[in-house]
């Protein structure tokens, strides 16, 4: 059960990871000054904008869960 919980905690760290990179490197693009004046002008950039910040942040979720899951099974393998 502990080996799962460790299997699993790295598995979503991972994907979770993965996940927020994604969204996060698409959000760079419209960090500056031509990327802001772009939302202001575009519905559509602003929709890709809240898009990509909605990934970076459930993949920032799935991480943390999976790093605690990670510690967990790191922690409950240690006391056997």
């Amino acid at each position: 059960m502990r080996a799962g919980a460790l299997a699993v905690g790295v598995f979503l760290l991972v994907i979770g990871l993965v996940v927020f990179w994604l969204g996060y490197s698409d959000l760079q693009q419209y960090g500056g000054l031509f990327g802001q004046i772009s939302q202001a002008l575009s519905a559509q950039v602003r929709n890709k904008v809240a898009q990509d910040k909605f990934i970076a942040a459930g993949g920032g979720s799935v991480a943390i869960i999976g790093l605690a899951l990670t510690i967990y099974g790191l922690a409950a393998n240690r006391k056997n």
